[in-house]
């Protein structure tokens, strides 16, 4: 038997069921010897053989304890009539010396084959009772019945013993099987967190990928625009900046805020790629949109936004939305002042950006690649967007997105204490 077979359950049971079968075989020897002076000697031997093949059947062949239990009444047999063997070896009321040890080791190898304790006394109780009745009946068939009383104190001290065999035994296998679960149920759990630990690395490694490419086609699309509109604009002020001075300048003003806008994306992109992050709240981040771009343009930008954390997705998005507005205004309405709000209003985030711009007719008006790319992103996002203005008026900007894009720590933030009271008097 290998080390490694020890180290598992069943390896230490069939090393002790080994144990047990050659303890039985040595113990054959002082009973047969025993037997030598009376005319049993060859039923006793008999008897003892049986009993040794019943434990090789038990070793061998039946090795599940429903097909071991025709053994186990066969061993029960054969210890009845070993006990009566050995008793007709004298008339002197002797008791059977070795025979309890007999029933030790066969009951020891039932202990072994049940896990169940119940099972265990009733075998112990039929074979107690099996092997009192057995000395009484020899007893009475030898005449000495008056000898069994002077020979009682042998005859309950191998009770005791057999009946603390039973006790400890089956304590020391409980103990044995308990612990057994408890190291499997630990392996199991160890194996099962180390699968998680695996499973999580593994989704770990795919979010990362998932995000990699997700900033990459945002930088694509965000920053080919923005360059994409720089380059308009900028060649649109090389024709006018001779024939009309003021669009020119306009003209550069725009670029200058789409030039910023696509080095700011790239910074942030930069960032979320190397795991780290500017250290500004989102309401700092999106102040200082506003405040470069007023220092770029000139324009006059009024603000009111609300300190919330949400999502790096859909920060990057309203930040976006607010370049993509500012420039659009300047670009197409002219505008020289903006209103921007954030609100936070629980279950929703409001966004608002309008300016005083010439404005456009809502019923011939189409949406450019800009605000169209920011209806979809919105309802991607699970929100809406909606555009209004009229001629003259101005254009206006509402973003509307579900309050499930704040951060775990902004939503913890919100949440009511419960030591907080309504002190009403």
């Amino acid at each position: 038997m290998s080390l490694k077979a020890l180290k598992t359950g069943k390896g230490v049971i069939r090393l002790l069921e080994f144990t047990i079968l050659i303890l039985l075989a040595v113990m054959c020897i002082p009973v047969a010897l025993a037997s030598i002076t009376t005319g049993v000697i060859a039923f006793t031997i008999t008897a003892l053989v049986a009993l040794i093949l019943s434990m090789l059947a038990k070793l061998f062949i039946a090795k599940t304890f429903k097909r071991k239990i025709f053994w186990f009444v066969l061993d029960s047999v054969l210890l009845i009539l070993l006990t009566i063997f050995s008793g007709l070896r004298n008339r002197s009321g002797e008791s059977t010396t070795y025979n309890y040890i007999v029933y030790m080791l066969v009951l020891s190898e039932f202990y072994i084959s049940s896990d169940r304790l119940r099972d265990n006394a009733i075998m112990f109780g039929v074979n107690l009772g099996a092997y009192t009745i057995t000395y009484l009946i020899i007893a009475i068939f030898n005449g000495f019945i008056d000898a069994v009383f002077r020979t009682s104190s042998q005859y309950f001290l191998e009770l005791i013993v057999l009946f603390l065999h039973f006790i400890m035994f089956n304590f020391s296998m409980t103990v044995y099987r308990k612990n057994k679960m408890i190291e499997e149920n630990v392996k199991e759990l160890e194996e099962g967190r180390n699968e998680l630990l695996r499973a999580y690395e593994k989704l770990e490694e795919v979010t990362l990928v998932e995000e990699r490419n997700r900033i990459a086609k945002e930088i694509h699309d965000t920053a080919g625009h923005s360059l994409t509109t720089v380059i308009m604009q900028t060649e649109a002020a090389r024709l006018a900046v001779d024939s009309d001075p003021e669009t020119a300048k306009k003209c550069i003003a725009a670029a200058n805020i789409q030039a910023k806008s696509c080095l700011d994306e790239l910074r942030l992109s930069v960032h979320l790629l190397s795991g780290r992050r500017e250290n500004v709240t989102f309401k700092e981040y999106l102040e200082g949109i506003l405040g470069e771009t007023q220092d770029g343009t000139g324009i006059t930008v009024r603000s009111k936004i609300d300190d919330v954390s949400l999502d790096s997705e859909a920060e990057r998005f309203i930040a976006n939305t607010l370049r993509e507005g500012i420039s659009n205004g300047i670009r197409h309405g002219n505008s020289t002042a903006f209103f921007f709000e954030l609100k936070d209003m629980g279950n929703f985030i409001e966004f608002l950006l309008s300016d005083n711009g010439r404005g456009a007719d809502m019923k011939t008006f189409k949406e450019g690649f800009g605000l169209s790319g920011m209806r979809a992103k919105a309802e991607k996002l699970g929100g809406m967007v909606r555009f209004d203005s009229e001629e003259g008026e101005g254009f206006e900007i509402e973003l509307s997105l579900p309050g499930k894009w704040k951060t775990t720590e902004q939503k913890i933030k919100e949440e009511p204490h419960e030591d907080q009271s309504d002190d009403r008097g």
